[in-house]
């Protein structure tokens, strides 16, 4: 087994998506909130780094470039942790269900303005039902001595392969 660090490598290439239920509605909001860096402890199997495949983000740009590192498990993967999100809420947006009318949208998009998401559940009766943590472009790969040993994103075809700076 060996411990790793990802972390993003540029700036703000990391989202939260949070999504809550509620009994009186069909649909889920979606909560997004951007992130300036963000920095997840993985656990592996072996003495390899951690295996890492791209996808594509719900929603995104359609290119197969970002890993929700809160559903990385699998391959040698054992075990993945969330150490620091920094600097939230520098973008965010809101999804409401379709099946809710806009004066609820509205009330509920100020809502979460001035108190945050997480007051959905303590607060109006919401549910947290998952959060993902999206990144993007190239993830520093770090070693248990602090070293990084490896900087990778994704090619045209989401393949792992190495960052090479421009």
């Amino acid at each position: 087994m060996a411990q790793w660090q990802v972390r993003t490598y540029y700036k703000k290439s990391c989202e939260q998506h949070e999504y809550f239920s509620h009994d009186d509605y069909e649909g889920k909001i979606k909560v997004v909130d951007g992130f300036r860096s963000c920095t997840y402890n993985i656990e592996t199997t072996d003495e390899n780094m951690p295996e890492l495949e791209f996808t594509f983000v719900p929603g995104g740009d359609g290119k197969k470039d970002s890993i929700d590192l809160n559903s990385v498990y699998g391959g040698n993967i054992e075990s993945c942790e969330l150490e620091e999100m920094f600097d939230g809420g520098c973008w965010g947006d809101v999804d409401f269900p379709e099946d809710m009318d806009e004066e609820e949208q509205e009330r509920l998009g100020e809502f979460i303005s001035d108190e945050g998401s997480w007051a959905l559940e303590d607060e109006e009766g919401w549910c947290l039902d998952d959060t993902e943590v999206w990144v993007w472009g190239p993830l520093e790969i770090i070693n248990e001595d602090g070293e990084t040993v490896r900087i990778i994103c994704a090619d045209a075809d989401g393949n792992v392969v190495d960052f090479v700076e421009e």
